[in-house]
């Protein structure tokens, strides 16, 4: 029977937006422990037979809505109202229920809180090398969640982000391929447990030759700041691929709704073409901060704490 590899349920002020993944196989495989198994795991989730484009039946607090998986096995669903507490929910297809197995949490209720947080994945909350293909599926295919690298920068900020409720956001270019490795290191590592909004599940085939969609951080990014009028945000990202142009882009368009920026820088040197990235940004949003290994978290924290007091 089909079960759900993903899903979640996210309520922002006056609406509520329920996605997710839908596979054919029976059960998720007892994978094990260790490099074999994380390896054994990431190979799998390439293999993985989708649900494309069905019906299905989601229940949600007595009601029911009928919608279908796109080509890639997803839907989504908006609601017009926001759900102020954890419902009750089902799926069903052909009349059967759709199992969800998820240890990560599906609903992330609208916080009271002024400030929000949205942030990249890869080399801005834990080590994955981007900008290095080889180093990338190494430690991506060998390296279990639990052993990996987080950004000590970033943790600290955001584990003291989320003293405070803030709601956290996880928009990546990582496909949901990966959501249980990153949802695993999400937990391990105590960071915030925020809606995660990953790009569509890829075959081996895919992950070679496709190109993902370059405005994909940017219509997500706009997607919560239009449905969350009342709060301000904090964005993170790194320099390795868009996240300065696409800061830029966001601040240039939002500018009431940026609290402060933070980039990662990932190597020891920056190139010409990322201080002219940098430089733009800058120029745009003057409170952004490009961090790095010896960049002073205390200092940052001060600052957060200023804006999540106000």
């Amino acid at each position: 029977m089909p079960f759900t590899s993903q899903i979640s349920i996210v309520a922002f002020e006056s609406k509520s937006f329920i996605s997710g993944v839908i596979l054919n196989k029976p059960s998720r495989i007892n994978y094990g422990k260790g490099i074999l198994a994380n390896l054994k795991r990431v190979l799998y989730s390439y293999q993985s037979s989708l649900l494309k484009s069905a019906p299905i039946k989601i229940h949600l607090d007595k009601k029911e809505y009928e919608i279908s998986t796109n080509d890639k096995g997803a839907f989504d669903l908006e609601i017009n109202y926001s759900i102020k507490s954890e419902p009750e929910i089902g799926l069903l297809f052909q009349n059967n229920k759709v199992e969800i197995q998820q240890e990560y949490p599906i609903f992330f209720k609208n916080s009271k809180s002024k400030i929000g947080i949205i942030s990249d994945i890869d080399d801005t909350i834990l080590v994955s090398h981007t900008s290095n293909i080889i180093k990338r599926i190494g430690v991506l295919s060998l390296v279990p969640p639990k052993k990996r690298k987080t950004i000590e920068f970033t943790q600290e900020l955001l584990s003291f982000v989320n003293l405070y409720k803030s709601n956290v956001y996880y928009v990546s270019k990582s496909e949901s391929n990966l959501f249980e490795i990153l949802s695993s290191f999400i937990i391990y590592n105590e960071l915030p447990t925020g809606a995660l909004f990953l790009t569509p599940y890829l075959s081996f085939k895919e992950l070679v030759k496709r190109k993902k969609g370059k405005d994909f951080k940017i219509n997500n990014i706009q997607f919560i700041l239009k449905n969350s009028p009342e709060k301000k945000f904090i964005l993170f990202g790194d320099d390795t691929q868009k996240d300065m142009e696409v800061h830029r882009i966001i601040a240039n368009a939002y500018p009431n709704n940026i609290a402060r920026i933070y980039i990662r820088q990932t190597k020891k040197k920056i190139n010409n073409r990322k201080q002219i990235l940098w430089n733009k940004l800058k120029e745009v949003f003057p409170d952004s901060v490009y961090f790095n290994e010896q960049t002073d978290a205390n200092v940052e924290l001060k600052v957060l704490k200023k804006l999540l007091q106000t």
